[in-house]
């Protein structure tokens, strides 16, 4: 990749060369063409958008700076460190925090919006949530459910009590499917001329928005 030209005929920039991964799947590294819809890559057969930043696309235009723009920060953990990442005014700044109080940047990379060549976003199964949603709430609901039902001529208040609790356990499952298939864990790759970060961003849709917009680049939705 590194030889290749900065842009796909279409797009029409000068030839530089690519920061590695700039034109690839998320996934595997397979070679692949920015595309306002989602696609499924060549090798994989996995699916993401690839969008072209302004340092790609002559015709994307970031926004203009603001001072006073919206800080959007994310963390999240990394088994024994913590990974951030945050949208500031002029460009994106992610890294890794100390492990104690994960509060001090240990190592950290920035990327100004016009410097942006591509971005990757993609989808992959929450497979925690839902495992914990099988092995644990929905065997206790089924449990309390046929506890309310034995229990239905007998002791009306116990039947009621349990056909409670497995309704709330069968909500609190169904939450959990859903935030573990529907919403899964929401990946962002950022290419930069001379940085790259990896942002999980499903606790926070408005990074996903605030980003896009801050790139000037028409926001895709989350394949």
């Amino acid at each position: 990749m590194m030889n290749q030209p900065s842009y796909h005929p279409s797009l029409g920039v000068p030839a530089a060369p690519l920061p590695p991964n700039a034109l690839a799947c998320p996934w595997c590294d397979c070679p692949a063409v920015p595309s306002p819809v989602a696609q499924s890559c060549a090798g994989c057969r996995r699916r993401f958008t690839l969008s072209a930043g302004p340092a790609l696309d002559g015709s994307v235009m970031p926004a203009p700076y603001h001072p006073a723009a919206m800080r959007i920060a994310l963390k999240w953990s990394m088994v024994v460190t913590y990974g951030f990442a945050t949208l500031e005014p002029p460009g994106i700044h992610s890294g890794t925090l100390d492990p104690v109080l994960a509060v001090a940047p240990i190592e950290q990379t920035s990327i100004a919006y016009g410097d942006v060549v591509s971005i990757a976003v993609w989808r992959k199964v929450a497979w925690g949530d839902c495992i914990a949603a099988t092995l644990l709430l929905v065997p206790l609901a089924l449990l309390a459910a046929w506890i309310a039902i034995l229990a239905v001529t007998k002791a009306g208040g116990v039947a009621a009590v349990s056909a409670a609790i497995a309704l709330a356990l069968g909500c609190l499952a169904a939450w959990l499917y859903r935030r573990g298939i529907v919403v899964g864990r929401r990946q962002a790759r950022i290419v930069g001329r001379w940085a790259s970060a990896r942002v999980p961003f499903e606790t926070s849709p408005a990074f996903h928005e605030e980003l896009f917009r801050r790139c000037g680049i028409a926001r895709p939705l989350v394949p």
